[in-house]
């Protein structure tokens, strides 16, 4: 797929039924959505109101109808046959007779090597996002040796190894306690601002959208549709201490609002509703 000025996820219309015995469940309405090149875009909204449904269509996981999905300026499924689509989900879904290495490792295998323009070969590659994400002690141990926050690491580096240019992110650290969750946020920030992929990311937390994003973008309850879009100018690159900014408590009260949950200050980023 030739490298083009296109947005890196175009969603338009978007439908989508889950049948069922009961006459099943209407998860998207109309959904709208577009990503731009390098952007870093957050979608919040209550439990069951489609995001992850909104991610999955993106991604080419699930038929959708009507409306249209447009991916790179194509469709999910060249994307991924181009290999320029990364996915992370709150399962790392590692392979567990497999080392952190050759996890990583996995994608380069399966698509014949390293990406063009970079130095090395497959085990170069792993190697160097390995070392990326902290973990160059750990490259020999298997995935049930690590706390739930390494192997989240893990997933992360083998998402990024083949350097895709859209990157799907739904609820990568939901499991996760609070200060596991925060230190993910500054390594996917700082791999963010090495590699510049587009990021669409599912979160249930508030201050986590607005400490990660460019824009946030606020979900209905079921049939989902956007009610809401939240531009964050926060100076980049960021740091936690962004999140003491009066503009970031600002941030996190409009979109409560627009939530219709209500707005308190003493919210932790593991219990904010959303």
């Amino acid at each position: 797929m030739p490298v083009t000025t296109a947005p890196a996820l175009v969603v338009r219309g978007l439908v989508h039924r889950y049948e069922g015995e009961a006459g099943g469940l209407l998860a998207l309405d109309g959904a709208e959505l577009r990503l731009a090149a390098g952007e870093f875009v957050s979608i919040v909204g209550p439990s069951g109101c489609g995001k992850s449904t909104l991610l999955r269509a993106g991604a080419g996981l699930i038929a959708t109808s009507p409306g249209t999905v447009e991916v790179l300026g194509g469709t999910a499924s060249q994307a991924c046959a181009a290999h320029v689509l990364g996915l992370v989900s709150q399962d790392p879904g590692l392979l567990p007779w497999r080392t952190v290495e050759a996890n990583v490792a996995l994608p380069l295998e399966l698509t014949g090597g390293p990406p063009r323009g970079t130095l090395g070969g497959i085990a170069e590659a792993a190697r160097a996002l390995v070392q990326r994400v902290g973990l160059e002690r750990f490259a020999a141990a298997y995935p049930h040796q690590l706390s739930g926050g390494m192997r989240q690491r893990v997933a992360l580096a083998r998402a990024l190894v083949h350097r895709p240019r859209l990157l799907l992110m739904d609820e990568p650290f939901g499991a996760l306690d609070e200060l596991s969750r925060e230190e993910l946020c500054l390594e996917l920030l700082s791999l963010w601002e090495q590699q510049r992929a587009s990021v669409l990311f599912v979160t249930h937390s508030i201050r986590e959208a607005v400490l990660l994003s460019d824009r946030v973008l606020v979900m209905s309850a079921s049939p989902g549709h956007m009610v809401d879009e939240v531009p964050i100018d926060l100076p980049r690159p960021r740091t936690l201490a962004a999140q003491e900014a009066p503009s970031f408590a600002a941030y996190v009260h409009r979109i409560r609002a627009a939530l219709g949950a209500p707005s308190t200050s003493t919210a932790h980023s593991t219990g904010d509703p959303a």
